[in-house]
């Protein structure tokens, strides 16, 4: 059986909110300073932090303690700014409207958050499940192209992991797949991912223990991007699943979504 749960702009102030609670879970709105809407998820084992009207970006996941986001210069979320959130959604059609309707759906095993933007030449609807007493999330996108022209489109699951020094990366694919370690480039993409597998994994295993994991059909993200932090070329970020390579999204017009036409995406995340 499924609850749904609207939660109106009115919900959210200075003062947290407790807007559901039961079955292992609590939702809290709250407000950041600069009125931006905030919702806090919480499980037996952690907390997101979620921002419903920027697009359902993660602000932080923090899990058994452990924020999974890397540090950042920014303390607070701004109004339309990624900058400092653990994830964003990236490469969307840029005309797409305001988030209008936020919702609840409890389950007895699991919460998900979902949003949806206003009605124009394209309908976005981003989402967040957590499950009861565990430490992996989803993020889900349905994009529908609602105009009558095809749109570009170059998604991006964008996640600001934190990266430990000394971390050990693992995957289920062969190595001519992804090449990270003769691959002299800062930024670093596969090969289209569903030649080899219809399910990618991708696994961080850092030296204190912790291991982090983050899953994708390949037939919704054909690619993984990874990128090298600045401070240290030796290292490298945690997996971006992307529907099209960078290559690729930095050329116009060249990945579109017809007219019509609903593209999903799912990636799940979070702590093994």
């Amino acid at each position: 059986m499924k609850t749904i749960i609207n939660l109106s702009p009115g919900l959210f102030g200075i003062q947290p909110n407790e807007v559901y609670r039961g079955a292992g879970f609590t939702v809290t709105a709250f407000m950041f300073p600069g009125d931006i809407a905030a919702l806090a998820l919480q499980n037996q084992r952690g907390t997101l932090t979620l921002l419903p009207y920027q697009d359902l970006m993660i602000w932080d996941a923090v899990f058994d303690g452990q924020s999974l986001k890397a540090k950042a210069s920014q303390a607070q979320p701004l109004r339309n700014d990624a900058r400092g959130c653990f994830a964003s959604h990236q490469g969307l059609p840029a005309n797409y409207g305001p988030v209008i309707d936020v919702w609840l759906e409890v389950e007895e095993e699991a919460i998900t958050v979902r949003a949806s933007t206003a009605d124009g030449p394209c309908r976005i609807q981003p989402a967040v499940q957590l499950a009861a007493n565990s430490t992996q999330f989803s993020i889900e996108m349905v994009i529908n192209n609602l105009a009558e022209q095809a749109q570009p489109l170059s998604y991006m699951c964008h996640m600001n992991y934190a990266c430990a020094e000394g971390a050990v990366f693992r995957q289920n694919l062969p190595g001519c797949a992804l090449n990270i370690r003769d691959n002299p480039q800062r930024v670093i993409c596969s090969d289209d991912l569903s030649l080899y597998v219809d399910q990618a994994e991708f696994f961080m295993l850092a030296p204190c223990g912790r291991r982090y994991v983050t899953r994708f059909a390949t037939r919704q993200f054909s690619y993984a991007v990874l990128q090298r932090p600045r401070a240290n070329s030796r290292a490298t970020a945690f997996v971006q699943p992307a529907s099209c390579s960078p290559e690729v999204a930095a050329i116009p017009m060249a990945v579109m979504l017809k007219a019509g036409e609903m593209r999903e995406f799912r990636v799940t995340t979070g702590m093994l």
